[in-house]
């Protein structure tokens, strides 16, 4: 595999070109997230409706969909992130294109660790590193973003909306969830259990759950609007 080709990257005697790979990389997680929540939904496993979804990763043929995809994802943003750093490496901005490339690379890394770390067997790690995906993927989105200051474009703009939707969700879902946490200590600490966590603070999921599903398509929507500008500097 070479990762430094002029217009994108070689594996096995092909070369995938930068555009393309920020299709793939967009595409997956948003098929991989999609498919799993509904094979979750359909099978009857759900606990109730809205759900995160991470708890989607739940045992059966929707957890083999989350956990492949995921890890094809972290692999796949890492190889992205790389790319941007070798793109821009003439760059006058050194920090952003550090920033951009570690951020990308530890968010990459967090992707496939939340992979395997499910919600329902390591609750801790996945909390954290479930945090360091959304956080990381913001912070990447943005230093990347600012890489492409020159110009007014259409992925600019696209992205203007993507990490503005990502920062609502983000701020939303977090702000609920610790108000009403913060209420119920009580009740919370009167269950062990997972599922009884879950069903106590289910009036506060089915206002923090749509605003996760915000803050993903946001970052989606950014990793997306990268797609045709790297059009444009591909050809330039």
């Amino acid at each position: 595999m070479n990762l430094e080709c002029e217009n994108g990257i070689e594996v096995a005697g092909f070369e995938i070109a930068d555009h393309v790979l920020a299709r793939i990389g967009w595409l997956l997680p948003l098929l991989t997230v999609s498919i799993s929540m509904l094979i979750h939904a359909l099978s009857g496993n759900a606990r109730a409706i809205p759900f995160f979804i991470s708890e989607a990763d739940y045992p059966g043929l929707q957890r083999w969909v989350f956990t492949t995809g995921l890890s094809v994802c972290g692999v796949l943003l890492c190889i992205i992130a790389y790319r941007f750093r070798y793109l821009f490496r003439g760059s006058e901005k050194p920090k952003r294109i550090l920033i951009s490339y570690y951020s990308g690379i530890t968010t990459g890394v967090s992707i496939i660790v939340l992979a395997f770390a499910n919600m329902y067997d390591a609750l801790l790690l996945h909390c954290i590193v479930a945090i360091t995906v959304f956080g990381g993927g913001f912070v990447w989105g943005y230093s990347t973003h600012l890489l492409f200051e020159k110009t007014e474009t259409f992925g600019k703009q696209l992205r203007r909306i993507g990490l503005g939707m990502a920062a609502f969700g983000l701020v939303t879902m977090n702000t609920i969830l610790i108000i009403f946490i913060d209420s119920h200590q009580n009740e919370l600490k009167s269950g062990d259990s997972l599922m009884y966590r879950l069903d106590t603070i289910q009036s506060a999921i089915e206002y923090a759950a749509p605003a996760e599903y915000i803050l993903f398509l946001g970052l989606v929507v950014t990793l997306a609007a990268f797609e045709p500008d790297l059009k444009v500097k591909n050809r330039t």
